[in-house]
C-alpha cells in the first residue's frame, strides 16, 4: 500500500493530477481543493484502491482527510468516486459537522447520493467521527463562525459558502479579512 507520494507536479487537471517520483509518472486522484502548480513539488497522502481490472491512488493534502476519505468508504454503497464527490463538497470540518448534525440534505447535494445514502453515511459514521481532529490548515479555527455565519446573513446559501471557503488562503487568518476575501469570490460567480 502507498502511503504518500511526493514528487513534482507535471500535469494537472481538474481531478487528477500527476507527480514524477524518480521518473515515474503516477496519476493521482484528488479533490479540486489540493493546490498545486505544475513543476511544483506537492506531498499527498495516498489510498490505492485495487480491483482486478485497475489500480488507482487517490490523494489528499492531509491524513485526516485520508481518514475521513477511508471512513467513508467503510460505508456499503460508497465507493471511491462516490467518497470523492463528498469530499469535494467542503472542507473536511463541515463534512464532519454534517454527520454529527444529521444533516442529509448535506450529502444529498453531491452528485450521485441519494437519501438512502445519506442516511447510510450518518448512522455508520456519526459514533466513528467522535474522535476526529484535525491538524493543518483544517485546525485552529482557519474558517471562523462568525465567516460562515456573516456570508449567510447577507443572503448566501450553504453550497455557495462551503465552495468559497474550501479555497480560502491559508495566510488569511483575521474573520475581516476572510470575509472580505469571500464576498470578492462571490461577486465573480
Amino acid at each position: 500500500m502507498i502511503s504518500y507520494l511526493s514528487g513534482k507536479v507535471i500535469l494537472e487537471r481538474p481531478n487528477f493530477i500527476i507527480l514524477e517520483i524518480g521518473g515515474v509518472g503516477y496519476k493521482v486522484s484528488i479533490i479540486p481543493k489540493i493546490d498545486q502548480k505544475i513543476g511544483q513539488n506537492i506531498k499527498v497522502y495516498t489510498y490505492q484502491h485495487i480491483r482486478e481490472d485497475v489500480s488507482d491512488l487517490y490523494g489528499f493534502q492531509s491524513y485526516e482527510e485520508l481518514e475521513l476519505f477511508e471512513k467513508l468508504l467503510s460505508v456499503n454503497g460508497v465507493g471511491p468516486k462516490a467518497a470523492m464527490i463528498v469530499m469535494s463538497l467542503a472542507p473536511a470540518e463541515r463534512i464532519i459537522e454534517a454527520i454529527a448534525t444529521e444533516d442529509s440534505n448535506f450529502f444529498i447535494s453531491a452528485s450521485g447520493i441519494g437519501k438512502k445514502v445519506a442516511i447510510k453515511i450518518i448512522l455508520d459514521l456519526k459514533s466513528k467521527i467522535s474522535g476526529m481532529q484535525f491538524s493543518g490548515a483544517l485546525s485552529g479555527g482557519r474558517v471562523k463562525e462568525e465567516v460562515v455565519d456573516g456570508l449567510a446573513m447577507l443572503g448566501y446559501k450553504k453550497p455557495e459558502i462551503d465552495r468559497v471557503i474550501s479555497k480560502l488562503p491559508k495566510e488569511l487568518e483575521k474573520s475581516e479579512e476572510q470575509i472580505r476575501w469571500c464576498l470578492k469570490n462571490l461577486a465573480k460567480k
